[in-house]
């Protein structure tokens, strides 16, 4: 389960969850964080409600810069990053307000928009058999209305949720809308979707270049939690091999503490006139080179396991959706 259940499933209801949510993050950041990127994502079931609710998509981009502000405030940039991509990619033509933004999170806007642009734009193609609408993630990207024909659209890379209806006057309760998720990975290329307008195909589009995953609903609203490593790896590998080094050094002055430098008889004064001191080095060394090795070690350990976990749950967290 990916955010707390919503006692009401209503369209009504979920606009309201994300305003309450909003007034969260505002006075409680910490906990808000989770509790509005939930809404968000709930928010996104009502596809057709939302398409034609101007009102609340601008609500949903001012909660999405909240929601990123908050991460960025909270030393999370990484995520408000990606709260920040998602809802460039999902703009379309709808005006950014910049004057609300402030000067932390429109300097990272800016960037984001910049990295946006350099990555280039493809196109979506969707073929429909009979008249039918397009939403583009939650927005209308209009109709095709010569029943054969197609839309086609240019759209920035990245993932798009993609809904399509039929507008046939004809069209019965079996001809389900197709909902899927669309990957654009490379620039000036031609993703197609086909929408048959039937029930038995509704979820099954055929794309041809790009990817199209069906009833797969990424969520793009960053990560819940960026875990950050307790040391750069470099400086725990670096503690580790030092420690090692320090072990190595302290164990040689252990072996050669009270013998002759020259390797002659201990026991003969004229040949060896002295011995070695090194006792006091040696301790010294192999406790401080244990000690190092030992933290170094644990430090990375931990760290490779947190973070490869932190990918691991990044890769996993997907909603399957079917109708």
């Amino acid at each position: 389960m990916l955010g707390p259940a919503h006692a009401d499933d209503s369209y009504p209801g979920a606009v309201s969850a994300v305003e309450t949510a909003l007034v969260q993050i505002n006075t409680d950041p910490e906990r808000g964080i989770d509790t509005l990127r939930a809404a968000l994502v709930h928010l996104r079931e009502f596809t057709p409600q939302l398409a034609g609710d101007p009102k609340t998509l601008e609500l949903r981009l001012l909660a999405e810069l909240a929601l990123a502000r908050a991460q960025l405030a909270s030393g999370d940039r990484y995520a408000a990053a990606a709260t920040i991509d998602a809802a460039l990619e999902a703009l379309a033509d709808a005006p950014l307000p910049s004057d609300r933004l402030g000067p932390g999170l429109g300097a990272l806007v800016a960037e984001r928009q910049r990295a946006l642009e350099a990555r280039g734009f493809a196109r979506l193609r969707v073929e429909c058999p009979t008249k039918c609408r397009v939403l583009i993630n939650e927005r209308n990207a209009g109709d095709v209305d010569t029943p054969g024909s197609a839309r086609e659209l240019a759209l920035p890379l990245g993932t798009h949720r993609v809904w399509v209806e039929s507008l046939a006057e004809d069209a019965t309760a079996d001809a389900d809308p197709l909902r899927t998720t669309v990957s654009l990975d490379a620039a000036d290329t031609v993703v197609t979707v086909t929408y048959s307008g039937s029930a038995e195909t509704a979820d099954s589009p055929v794309p041809t270049r790009g990817q199209a995953n069906t009833g797969e609903r990424p969520l793009e609203l960053g990560p819940q939690r960026q875990r950050h490593r307790t040391a750069p790896r470099w400086a725990e590998v670096t503690t580790l091999v030092a420690g090692g080094a320090a072990l190595v050094a302290g164990a040689v002055l252990l072996a050669i503490d009270s013998r002759c430098p020259r390797g002659a008889d201990p026991n003969d004064l004229a040949a060896c006139p002295e011995l070695y001191d090194t006792r006091t080095g040696g301790i010294a060394l192999v406790s401080a080179g244990f000690a190092a090795s030992l933290t170094g070690g644990v430090m990375l350990i931990v760290d490779e396991t947190r973070m490869g976990d932190r990918r691991g749950t990044e890769l996993g967290l997907v909603w399957t959706t079917r109708f």
